[in-house]
């Protein structure tokens, strides 16, 4: 991970999961995430997201990886808990992709489909 506040966003993400973070930590969690869109991505959320959606679906295989068989609701609670956790940065986000790989589903022993239905329990339907 290369930007600077993705560390702490992480363990951020962590304690909200748990629902023990306090409100003092979710305002710090909203205080990175606009940070990592203006610094990173010039404030344009749209390029941000582009970005994020390709570097995870590379990760996860593409269209003919488990990528392909995901729900667009399952692709999209993906895309939003790395952008959200991750702050990936424009030079290293397919990096920073692979690592969320790696950490989130495989050293927890989850199918891609298992992690993305977990976060859609969590986080109810992304897209609004």
């Amino acid at each position: 991970m290369v930007n600077r506040y993705a560390q702490e966003q992480l363990a951020l993400v962590a304690k909200m999961v748990m629902r023990t973070a306090t409100r003092r930590e979710r305002e710090r969690f909203d205080k990175n995430f606009a940070r990592w869109l203006r610094e990173e991505w010039s404030g344009n959320r749209e390029l941000a997201i582009a970005s994020c959606v390709d570097a995870v679906a590379t990760a996860c295989g593409g269209l003919r990886g488990e990528w392909g068989q995901l729900s667009g609701q399952e692709q999209t609670a993906m895309v939003r808990y790395f952008s959200m956790a991750y702050l990936p940065t424009q030079n290293e986000s397919h990096a920073d992709a692979q690592e969320f790989v790696v950490i989130e589903i495989r050293r927890g022993g989850f199918t891609m489909k298992q992690f993305a239905q977990y976060l859609v329990a969590l986080f109810g339907d992304p897209r609004g």
